[in-house]
């Protein structure tokens, strides 16, 4: 089979304003495309929830900020090379969830961004239920995913986030490496 011989489904659904318009579709055809979606999302967007994803970029808080992230050590950052992280609003592409069993490394390799670091302006953090990119689920889907990702065209749950989260951020020039 030659690149030219594969002839795949190429998806359009409708857009508004730049986000996908959710349909009222609560059928189990609609799920396995919503499933489709949020696993396109989460190979190009780092998208994770308890089950998607890499769930160990999973915050069950929903918050992503760096106080709760693996790569933290007290104000500094293994991974970014920064002076100083914002534990409370601060984060970036690479958040992962604490956990004893996972031994860090200090790199400091990362630039800013290279790891899309960024402060939250809501001072909390980010995830779904802060993004712009979410709105009220038509119905929840059979897992009770209760909100709708604009951008990826699927349910979520609040407290899931990607590499697209649409919060508004603090201007980063003050941030320094």
């Amino acid at each position: 089979m030659s690149y030219d011989d594969n002839d795949r489904e190429i998806l359009n659904p409708k857009r508004k304003n730049g986000l996908f318009v959710q349909p009222d579709d609560d059928s189990a055809e609609r799920e396995v495309t919503e499933n489709h979606n949020r696993e396109r999302f989460a190979s190009h967007f780092k998208f994770a929830d308890m089950y998607t994803g890499n769930t160990r970029t999973y915050d069950e808080d929903g918050r992503y900020n760096c106080g709760r992230c693996n790569q933290a050590d007290g104000t500094k950052c293994l991974l970014v090379k920064i002076l100083a992280i914002n534990l409370k609003a601060g984060s970036c592409g690479d958040w992962e969830n604490i956990d004893a069993g996972d031994p860090e490394m200090r790199l400091h390799e990362k630039s800013i961004a290279s790891a899309g670091y960024g402060v939250a302006a809501n001072g909390i953090g980010f995830g779904c239920q802060r993004c712009p990119y979410a709105s009220a689920a038509y119905e929840p889907d059979s897992r009770g995913r209760d909100l709708y990702c604009g951008k990826g065209d699927f349910r979520t749950y609040s407290t899931a986030c990607c590499g697209l989260n649409g919060a508004p951020e603090v201007g980063y020039r003050n941030i320094k490496a």
